[in-house]
This record gives structure tokens, sequence and C-alpha cells, in this order.
């Protein structure tokens, strides 16, 4: 029932990286930079954020694997999900080449890897770290594309849990049906780098 009861918080949070990258754009769309100087700025934030902590480089992949394998603390995971999401601004703001998909299945694993952790502090013991980072993952993906099935099934071919797609599919459906209705687009959706968001 909690990990249902996950679904909900991961729908506000897909919605919330939705309106991330959208004031990440805008303020880059304001700033009026010519080509090529915000790609030069947006990767100057990402190359100090990497320098402090080299988690922050790259897609995430290597990240969301540590956190499955429970390898970070939480305060670890705090730290580089704080990083990772200024880093992600930073590239998708400047319009920068890559996409968010990796980084938002990390954002979902950080996620999941941190409600875990608060249920422990509270002494909650029903399920593993590496459940909930692979239950964020898969419901913080489907609050940012609003395609609940496809999150659930990518989520469970990507970590080969399987034995989990009867909990993944409802809370996918539930973290899609909370981020529609705070933010109606999918990341999908969004407006292009140079164009002011809607």
């Amino acid at each position: 029932m909690i990990m249902l009861a996950f679904a909900p918080i991961s729908g506000m949070a897909g919605a919330a990286l939705l309106y991330w990258l959208e004031l990440a754009r805008r303020l880059f769309v304001k700033l009026a930079l010519p080509l090529p100087l915000p790609l030069i700025l947006g990767g100057l934030i990402v190359g100090a954020l990497s320098l402090w902590r080299p988690e922050v480089w790259g897609n995430g992949d290597s990240g969301i694997r540590q956190q499955i394998d429970g390898l970070w603390s939480w305060q670890i995971v705090a730290l580089v999900l704080a990083l990772k999401l200024l880093a992600v601004a930073a590239t998708t703001g400047s319009g920068a080449p890559g996409g968010v998909f990796t980084p938002t299945l990390f954002v979902g694993a950080a996620f999941g890897a941190l409600l875990s952790a608060a249920l422990a502090a509270l002494g909650y013991t029903g399920a593993a770290e590496p459940v909930y980072a692979v239950l964020g993952m898969a419901t913080v993906l489907a609050g940012t594309t609003h395609a609940p099935v496809m999150a659930a099934l990518m989520v469970a071919e990507m970590t080969g849990q399987y034995s989990l797609l009867t909990v993944f599919l409802p809370a996918c459906v539930v973290a899609t049906l909370v981020s529609q209705r705070l933010h109606p687009q999918s990341i999908y959706g969004l407006s292009a780098p140079t164009e002011e968001p809607k």
C-alpha cells in the first residue's frame, strides 16, 4: 500500500521537473545571448558542478546503478540529485544536444531512494531501498512522459524487475494522472530552447 501511495508524490515530482525545465528555458531565453554563448554558459555550469561532484557528469546511468545497488547514503543521494537538477537545467535551457530521458530516470531513482530512507527513519522496513529506487524511476518517468505503460515496461526491462509490474503499472497510471492535472503537457511537448514557453 505504501508503494502505491508513493505514486501521487511521484506524479507531483514529475510535474515539478517539467516546470523546472520550463523555468530553465525561460531564463536562457531572457538572457538573449547570441549563439554559441548559451551553449558555452551551459557547458561551464555543468563542468563546474562536475568538478565538485563527478557523479553529476554524464547522463546519470552509473548513478542510477549505484542507487539501485544501495551504494550511496541518503545525504549523497540528496546532494547529487540537487546538483543533477542544476546540470540538467543548464543543459536543457542552453539548448545543448542531449536528452532528458536518462536524467529523468536518475531523478526518479534518487526520489525513490530518499523516500526509502525517510520511511526507514520512521521505522518502516516493508521494502528495501532498491525497490523504491526502481519504483521511483518508473513513476517519475511516467509523470514526465505521461506514458504510464511505456514507463512501467521500460523500467521493468531495464532492471529485470518484471515481478513488480503489478505494482509498477497502477502506480505509473496514478503518477501520470496526477502529473497531467498539474502540468498538462508532457516532456515531449515542452517548447524548444529558442522559444518562450507558453
